[in-house]
């Protein structure tokens, strides 16, 4: 497995059970079973493809007593308590909210969510806590020459983290692991491209998000010299 999926899998409880949703080749399934780190899995995949493929490398391993692959939308296909963990890995933030938003009484009893967003990270961030979530561990993973992070987030509602806080994820901000470096290195270069684009811009931008970008810079600017 990749470093990025290993860090995905490494959030885990020993002993759960887990819904991996965009699960495509049911790698993380069949990873934390080889391992003896989980009981069982439901394996979710929108598209025919990959949900075929993750049937076919399930048989070929004999585990569809472990590993249930089911073809559908994100956690509709899934029933109340019929596993502990859900993961989310290599898709949008936004989708990731959408996807948490249209199956509300699944997500409320669930005990945990793994989430590794591709993009809008702090959306994603802000929504789990508008939701009454709130972010337990954080960790990084570097793949060629870009920087996943991945979320742990339990249920129970704890006060919204700051903007900061938000952008960079607040554990991260609190321990800096070893990737972090590079961590915000990836997030200046992608806000100051955002904001020679807000400048740049033909229509008129919005005074505060302007100078809400500009602060944000250079916030991180300052955090490089750490």
């Amino acid at each position: 497995m990749t470093p990025r999926l290993r860090t995905v899998a490494s959030f885990v409880p020993e002993k759960s059970s887990i819904i991996d949703i965009g699960t495509d080749h049911a790698l993380i399934p069949m990873y934390l079973l080889k391992n003896k780190r989980i009981t069982h899995a439901i394996a979710v995949d929108v598209n025919p493809g990959p949900y075929e493929t993750a049937k076919q490398a399930i048989y070929d391993k004999n585990l569809q007593a472990y590993i249930d692959v089911r073809l559908g939308n994100g956690l509709t296909v899934v029933k109340e308590n019929e596993a502990d963990i859900a993961i989310f890995a290599g898709m949008g933030g936004i989708l990731i909210n959408k996807l948490l938003q249209q199956s509300p009484q699944i997500v409320k009893n669930l005990k945990g969510l793994i989430v590794q967003p591709q993009l809008a990270a702090e959306k994603l961030r802000q929504y789990l806590y508008e939701i009454g979530w709130h972010i337990n561990n954080e960790a990084l993973a570097k793949e060629q020459d870009h920087i996943y992070q991945i979320i742990y987030a339990l249920p129970g509602t704890k006060p919204m983290p700051s903007y900061l806080e938000l952008e960079i994820g607040p554990i991260l901000l609190q321990n800096k692991p070893p990737l972090f470096k590079f961590h915000i290195e990836e997030l200046l270069r992608r806000h100051k491209k955002i904001l020679k684009g807000m400048q740049e811009s033909t229509q008129t931008s919005n005074l505060e998000e302007l100078n809400k970008k500009s602060a944000l810079i250079k916030d991180l600017e300052m955090m490089k010299t750490w």
